[in-house]
């Protein structure tokens, strides 16, 4: 049985998860553009007591995205399933506990239909990563196919052999 590292992957997603929090409301507080810093979005405060409160809430809603992007990571070392399959696994996961996150925060809040803009660029995202890793793993296959003909004498591309693998 092979050793997934989950309470490691825990806390690394925790600490991830706060720190990509952290560089969201520096940036969304630059963006605002007045000098001031915005810990969390307006709308979001409206639905605490206090200003703490609803970082705290927003604080923890980090450290549970970065902990289910950690976890869900443990799908890419499943050695039986194709990498398009773990894609698509991954986004459904990912995206399942994302698109309401971003919803909560205020990150997205508008329209509805303004929130399946995320899931459509997050698939964007996994066919772009799907490709490149597609090719990459191509061009390493070849490369080692390439060295393998060359260690065995072959240089037409034909085998030694008389054709026979």
């Amino acid at each position: 049985m092979k050793n997934y590292h989950i309470l490691g992957r825990f806390w690394v997603g925790i600490g991830i998860g706060s720190m990509i929090g952290t560089v969201i409301t520096l940036i969304i507080s630059f963006a605002h553009g007045k000098g001031e810093y915005l810990p969390v979005m307006p709308q979001l405060e409206a639905y605490f007591p206090n200003e703490v409160s609803a970082v705290l809430v927003q604080f923890l809603l980090f450290c549970l995205i970065g902990t289910v992007f950690a976890e869900a990571g443990i799908i890419f070392m499943l050695d039986r399933w194709s990498f398009a399959a773990k894609c698509v696994i991954h986004f459904l996961i990912t995206s399942v506990f994302f698109v309401p996150f971003l919803w909560l925060c205020y990150f997205q809040q508008t329209a509805l239909w303004r929130l399946l803009i995320i899931p459509l660029n997050l698939a964007f995202t996994y066919v772009i990563t799907w490709m490149i890793s597609y090719f990459a793993a191509r061009a390493d296959v070849e490369s080692i196919n390439r060295k393998l003909r060359e260690r065995r004498g072959e240089t037409d591309g034909s085998h030694s052999n008389g054709g026979a693998v």
